[in-house]
């Protein structure tokens, strides 16, 4: 069995979606019960088990490598681009008996181990207006790394396969798309639907916005819907859930809360931050619907989970949205608040809860091979990069 190790760094849990990505891929892996791999975690020495929560029980190696300011992490990289192969990498790869290195930085061109590198989006090529040139050279610079030290290059979604062929058109042959899947199932473990209106101190149906609060999840169109809403008599509640900081925006979530309190929405939009996996899955599948109205994403986790749950969702009809095609959504414009306020009126006029719970009990069912699915897709590039095949 190849042995495929997977780098969780000592900043990722800044990016709550990357985090969840590596999560659900790797309890697709353990879930195959045909695998051929097994995978293996390098991660930093400080990381806490509250890190860890949801992640399958797997082996896991902890190293400074996984810390992205350590000396020793510096000096490794610094090697990499003199030598083009990471030696101190590469020595613990072998030290523990791995084949590759997945979803990170590479080991390197003329390494021996293969690197399987993953480019989830290309938002600073659509939305360069977001980043300091710093960053956009930073990005662009990670990227072309990537492309050149890595033997198979992962996306997850057409849309980002276009950008990437404009981006790198030489290397479009060792690239695969690999559509994700949220293994994030309807258990039972999460909470009640008492303990989760108790605890929230929730008073009438809600819809759950669970993306963080970067610029361009766009939460700008819900408050404007909500003050349409108003307008008509109708109060809605959105809870909104993620990450409540944009390091390039700092004031951005203040000033969506000024403008909800100038529409009189204050107490229509609520925002609760990073909540544990049990509260969040009680508060999807408990609420109207989930929105998500994203100017841009990479493959949306909130979507995936939408459909791995069988909840409805409403959703900016952005083209990576469209191709994710969740059964239960319904697209809006995501400049038009006047479309999404019709959609959460419906939604709360169509609510039901019996058909609410068909559809969950139908996904429930069908979880178990759209995971096995991913999980075999993912083990044939995996195959592929360690037996150094191309095409």
């Amino acid at each position: 069995m190849k042995r495929v190790a997977f780098l969780l760094e000592s900043n990722q849990n800044n990016w709550l979606g990357g985090l969840s990505y590596i999560r659900n891929l790797l309890k697709a892996i353990l879930s195959n019960p045909d695998r051929r791999i097994e995978p293996v975690l390098l991660a930093h020495p400080a990381l806490t088990s509250d890190f860890f929560c949801g992640f399958p029980t797997i082996e896991t190696v902890r190293t400074n490598l996984a810390n992205h300011r350590h000396p020793v992490r510096l000096a490794s990289r610094a090697g990499r681009r003199i030598l083009d192969r990471d030696l101190t990498l590469e020595w613990l790869l072998r030290r523990h008996r791995i084949d590759a290195l997945s979803h990170s930085f590479t080991v390197g061109v003329r390494s021996s181990r293969a690197s399987i590198g993953w480019i989830p989006d290309f938002q600073h090529v659509r939305m360069p207006e977001l980043f300091s040139r710093r960053e956009l050279n930073a990005r662009n610079s990670h990227y072309l790394s990537l492309v050149e030290g890595s033997r198979r290059i992962i996306v997850s979604s057409n849309d980002a396969l276009r950008d990437f062929a404009s981006f790198a058109p030489d290397a479009v042959h060792k690239t695969s798309v690999l559509h994700f899947v949220s293994a994030f199932s309807d258990t039972g473990a999460a909470l009640t639907r008492e303990q989760v209106l108790s605890r929230f101190e929730i008073d009438r149906p809600f819809f759950h916005v669970p993306n963080q609060f970067w610029a361009h999840k766009n939460h700008d169109v819900i408050i404007e819907a909500l003050g349409l809403l108003r307008k008509r008599g109708v109060a809605a509640l959105v809870l909104a859930t993620g990450n409540a900081i944009d390091y390039r925006a700092p004031k951005h979530l203040s000033r969506l809360l000024t403008r909800a309190k100038e529409l009189g929405v204050e107490h229509s939009f609520r925002v609760l931050g990073i909540i544990t996996l049990p509260e969040l899955q009680a508060l999807m599948v408990n609420a109207i619907a989930l929105i998500n109205p994203s100017k841009f994403e990479g493959w949306s986790t909130t979507v995936e989970e939408s459909k791995s749950l069988g909840l409805p969702i409403i959703l900016s009809d952005i083209p990576v949205h469209v191709e994710q095609a969740p059964p239960l959504g319904r697209y809006f414009r995501p400049d038009s608040p006047e479309d999404l306020a019709e959609l959460m009126l419906t939604a709360l006029r169509d609510h039901d809860p019996a058909m609410a719970l068909k559809a969950r009990e139908d996904a429930a069912l069908n979880l178990s091979e759209r995971v096995q699915r991913f999980a075999m897709a993912y083990e044939e590039i995996a195959s592929r990069a360690i037996e150094n095949e191309c095409g």
